[in-house]
């Protein structure tokens, strides 16, 4: 057990038996940014010993090699590989407040990441002879092409766990794996086959359309990148950096020379391997390199690839839209005119039915958070009545044929698709007290949207998205 001083922290905390720096820092709620996440591949974790240095062990080869490479003085030691053996007092090196906030990425949301080593499928596509067709087209055709087909292609690269980087121009750029997904590669491969599918689908209308020849072009690679959020504090966007990304982009471009549509590269063949169909293979030399490389022409996933992954079933959750969704349940589960209530971790959402339509709201009046719908079994007029009449108070608030949800507590109606408010309130009385509740005072105040969560029915499944 070793007591570390931490500079400009001006904290103290001890570290256990064989523990890194880097650990008991952070097991200590000190925000050492560690970009690798403690894997000696990034120095972000870099601390100057201004005392004790001469207690320290030597650096490991892990640590060595960074150091050498950056020309780091013996007094700079990486965190997650010095293990403290007496006590040390450091400085680390994140002293700004640009630093500070590019640290403090490890405390946000998933998809904000100061940077972490993962194994993933990278996807680049393209619309072959996309110039020629721009300048035969008006800028607003141009736009209402691209959109028109990136939204469908969107879609397939979510709905198989992909994450879309980014869309440059007439090319998309999306990532699988990112959080570590079964069969990331193999995903990677469907969605790819199915953005051919889009194309060849949009073909006939964009002919009519505008007399125009449309294809597409795909590249899929596979290694190891970085993946971390780039960009200025409130506008960063996760994105993967390494030399996979490059690869993966020449590998698309080189499908023009070899005449295909579909080409991956023998690291992600390697991991799909008798679980797709390969139509011919060719030997490159990707533009940049001078060495010659093997890629494959891809037709289609194997019957017993396609059963694999159709058993997964659907996943719990989704990227789509922009939006995190989660499945609910079956959308047969819930019949016309019916509603069910979903325990969550930390509230219950409604779901309810019109027709064909779903509507999934926040079970909670946005005025006092009172339960709009019971999860008990009560029966008509055990709640009692109103204060000073002979009408019962409701076990549920009502849904109207507007699309409108009235509130059982005070009357306030909230439209279901947007959560605005229509009638506010009601049922109190002018100076905003609530009848019978006087003692309280004016309760009118709280005006605020019903929560609504957007729907949607895929593959039979019902899914929402939350906040």
């Amino acid at each position: 057990m070793a007591k570390i001083n931490s500079l400009p922290d001006e904290a103290e905390f001890e570290t256990q038996e064989g523990e890194t720096l880097l650990s008991a820092a952070l097991r200590s709620g000190i925000a050492f940014a560690h970009a690798c996440g403690g894997r000696a591949r990034c120095s972000t974790c870099r601390v100057w010993v201004i005392d004790g240095l001469d207690t320290c062990p030597a650096r490991t080869d892990a640590e060595q090699a960074m150091a050498q490479r950056l020309g780091l003085s013996e007094e700079v030691r990486l965190a997650c590989q010095l293990r403290p053996q007496a006590e040390l007092c450091v400085r680390r090196l994140v002293l700004d407040e640009t630093d500070l906030m590019m640290a403090s990425q490890l405390e946000r949301a998933a998809t904000t990441r100061a940077g972490e080593t993962r194994e993933v499928a990278v996807l680049f596509s393209d619309i072959a002879g996309f110039t020629a067709i721009s300048e035969t087209l008006s800028p607003y055709d141009v736009m209402y092409l691209l959109n028109r087909f990136f939204v469908e292609i969107g879609d397939v690269v979510e709905r198989d766990g992909g994450y879309i980087d980014k869309f440059v121009g007439d090319g998309m750029m999306a990532i699988f794996g990112i959080d570590d997904q079964p069969r990331a590669p193999l995903r990677a491969i469907r969605a790819a086959l199915r953005i051919l599918d889009v194309a060849d689908r949009v073909k006939p209308f964009f002919h009519s359309m505008y007399g125009i020849e449309f294809e597409i072009r795909v590249g899929l690679h596979y290694g190891e990148a970085v993946i971390g959020s780039i960009g200025s504090v409130g506008h960063e966007r996760l994105t993967a950096i390494g030399d996979i990304v490059n690869v993966a982009s020449r590998i698309e471009a080189a499908n023009k020379d070899a005449g295909t549509r579909f080409l991956i590269s023998e690291a992600l063949h390697a991991q799909v391997a008798g679980q797709v169909v390969i139509a011919d293979f060719v030997r490159v030399r990707l533009r940049g390199t001078s060495e010659r490389i093997t890629l494959y022409e891809v037709e289609a996933l194997e019957e017993s690839a396609s059963s694999l992954l159709d058993s997964d079933g659907p996943s719990a959750t989704m990227l789509y839209a922009g939006k995190e969704w989660l499945r609910l349940m079956p959308a047969g589960e819930i019949a016309p005119g019916e509603r069910k209530i979903v325990a969550l971790d930390t509230y219950d959402v409604v779901v309810l039915r019109q027709g064909d339509e779903f509507f999934a709201f926040n079970n909670a009046c946005p005025h006092l958070n009172l339960p709009l719908f019971e999860r008990r079994g009560l029966s008509e007029g055990d709640l009692g009545n109103y204060a000073g009449t002979d009408t019962p108070r409701p076990i549920n608030s009502v849904v109207t044929e507007e699309r409108g949800l009235v509130c059982r507590w005070h009357n306030s109606c909230f439209d279901l698709q947007t959560g605005e408010v229509r009638d506010w309130a009601t049922r109190l009385n002018e100076d905003g007290t609530s009848p019978g509740w006087d003692f309280l005072g004016d309760i009118s105040k709280n005006r605020a949207k019903l929560r609504v969560y957007p729907c949607r029915v895929q593959d039979g499944q019902l899914w929402v998205a939350l906040d």
